[in-house]
């Protein structure tokens, strides 16, 4: 799916049934809804503070950010990319770490 529709976002549509994991969707993905529903699983992603700590001046991201960086930096910085979606803006140098992916069932 990365290398076939090259859009970061569909990291979030994506769901590993891990505690880190993205939530999963109570919809189906539908073409004409496509847009729409990518934007609303990361905004959703980004903003979930069990997943993501976001500060202006540091953020500690989930591991997806540092395994799949490349996606997510292939036509803007990752911060650039975090700031389209996150709640709170963060400021360009902030001070970035990454936190411990938990791979226990999400039941």
């Amino acid at each position: 799916l990365r290398k076939k529709f090259s859009d970061p976002r569909i990291h979030f549509a994506i769901n590993c049934a891990s505690k880190s994991c993205p939530a999963l969707m109570n919809a189906a993905f539908t073409s004409d809804l496509l847009e729409a529903q990518l934007n609303k699983a990361t905004k959703s992603f980004v903003n979930d503070t069990a997943l993501n700590r976001i500060l202006n001046q540091k953020i500690e991201l989930s591991e997806i950010f540092r395994w799949y960086n490349e996606d997510f930096t292939r036509s803007e910085n990752l911060i650039s990319f975090l700031n389209k979606f996150s709640t709170i803006k963060i400021l360009p140098d902030a001070e970035i770490s990454y936190m411990k992916y938990d791979w226990s069932l999400n039941e």
